[in-house]
């Protein structure tokens, strides 16, 4: 397959098989999480945006999100009659994911079927075989490509693809990362339901803005440099700005997630934002992700007048042994300290932790609840690890006979899939959940919680949510 027919309509979907976040780095379910919300589907909306350059029709459907099964999809399928299928995957949902390319075969043999996401990194060539009605995947940032599938029309000659030629399965040269981010247009959310995507707190509409991509830093969990390199390239001030006041005057949305693989990276760079968000006067309020060693008084201070109230930071273990395993790079002096700054400067924090890497045992979990506990952060969550295809993990799980493949489909947030070299999944889960207990049912956290909320409204959520966390947490 390398000559194409003419493409004139294009349909792009999350397909109906659970509500996951599916941003290639970040791909887990949102079941059991403890402050993080559904995300609106912006690379899909990134795709559709430099389609339509092409005069490419396009339609966008998240089904978790919006409802519907895979009945629903059929129906979708049948009476739009799109050229090509454009679907987001995680490792987890991969199998069930590409039933929809089964059903859009079964509809129009002749409608070209693609995926894009991180698992195709590693298991491009591997997922083509497994699934014949697949005809190509894309890899790294897949904005352009697209287009260039639109107007080239010949597969040979796109690189970042691995595709279907009759019996054979070609794999292109790698694409080079983007440069120059501010080349992209902005993500068509007039093709998404942006009601659906809201703050866990205040129920108030909110939405993804890119900020930077690549990452210098080499942590064996994370799939930030596979997906989108070592090089930091951030987009400009005035570019995210311009996106930001469409966001609000087009779709009545002054909530924001800023997307990045590290938002603080660059001081200069976040700081130049927040002046031009200041000098435009604009009434928003945002969250982000940090690094434990990037963050200063200085760069806090411009976050919080310009709207920040709320950083995700990686401290990821209470250990300096595991630390130095995961390659985090950061020490434990530097978390305790990037946590005091924030609360200083009144910006709340929602500290991760990873909790499973091989070298885990009963005493370096400890420290990590311990130490959780003792910085005191606003919101936590311990992520159980996974080996996502394309991680220094996923090698030295698969080389230690940690787990299997398999296991990998569908996996859920409250239940491992790696045993440790030391503990059984079962005994893993039960600490996990225990350090969960020890950090939310404190008096003193429940107080300083719910003292914290600004209305009665986002008290009421606080309830609700800790209710149903609890509820999981006792009574699985």
């Amino acid at each position: 397959m390398k000559k194409l027919k003419k493409i004139r309509k294009a349909y792009l979907v999350n397909p109906p098989t659970g509500l996951y976040v599916r941003e290639d780095r970040c791909q887990f379910p949102v079941k059991g999480l403890n402050a993080t919300a559904i995300r609106p589907p912006i690379d899909l909306a990134y795709i559709a945006s430099t389609m339509q350059l092409a005069d490419v029709e396009c339609r966008i459907k998240d089904f978790p999100a919006e409802g519907g099964d895979f009945n629903d999809f059929r129906k979708d399928l049948a009476q739009f009659k799109p050229d090509i299928l454009i679907i987001s995957v995680t490792s987890p949902t991969i199998e069930l994911d590409m039933q929809v390319c089964k059903i859009a075969k079964e509809l129009d043999p002749e409608m070209l079927t693609s995926a894009k996401g991180a698992h195709f990194s590693v298991l491009d060539v591997d997922s083509l075989k497994r699934f014949p009605k697949l005809d190509f995947v894309v890899q790294r940032e897949t904005e352009f490509i697209y287009k260039d599938i639109v107007e080239k029309k010949d597969l040979d000659k796109i690189t970042g693809i691995t595709y279907r030629n009759n019996d054979e399965i070609i794999k292109g040269e790698p694409r080079p990362f983007l440069k120059n981010l501010d080349s992209l247009p902005f993500p068509d959310r007039s093709l998404l339901r942006n009601d659906l995507y809201i703050r866990p707190d205040t129920k108030k509409m909110q939405t993804t803005v890119q900020t930077n991509a690549g990452c210098p830093s080499k942590c064996v969990f994370c799939l930030a440099q596979r997906v989108s390199g070592a090089k930091v390239r951030s987009r400009s001030p005035e570019n995210i700005i311009t996106e930001i006041e469409e966001c609000i005057n087009k779709y009545n949305i002054d909530n924001f997630f800023f997307r990045a693989d590290t938002f603080t990276i660059n001081k200069k760079i976040a700081i130049g934002l927040c002046r031009e968000i200041l000098e435009r006067k604009l009434d928003i309020q945002w969250v982000c992700n940090g690094r434990v060693d990037t963050l200063d008084e200085e760069i806090l201070a411009w976050m919080k007048k310009a709207g920040c109230w709320l950083m995700s930071i990686g401290v990821e273990s209470g250990s300096p042994e595991i630390l130095r395993h995961m390659k985090k790079g950061t020490n434990l002096e530097q978390a305790k300290r990037a946590i005091r700054l924030c609360r200083n400067a009144g910006i709340k924090t929602y500290m991760l932790f990873v909790m499973g890497l091989p070298w885990e045992t009963r005493e370096t979990l400890r420290e990590t609840i311990d130490f959780a506990k003792y910085i005191d952060g606003d919101f936590l969550e311990f992520s159980l690890a996974v080996p996502f295809p394309g991680s220094e993990f996923y090698e030295i799980a698969l080389k230690e006979n940690l787990f299997r493949l398999e296991d990998l489909q569908s996996f859920d947030n409250m239940a491992p899939i790696v045993d440790t070299f030391h503990l059984s999944k079962d005994e893993l889960l039960k600490i996990r959940d225990r350090g969960l207990r020890e950090f939310y049912l404190r008096p003193k956290y429940i107080i300083r919680t719910l003292m914290d909320a600004k209305s009665p409204d986002v008290i009421l959520n606080y309830l609700k949510f800790g209710a149903e966390r609890l509820r999981r947490l006792f009574f699985k």
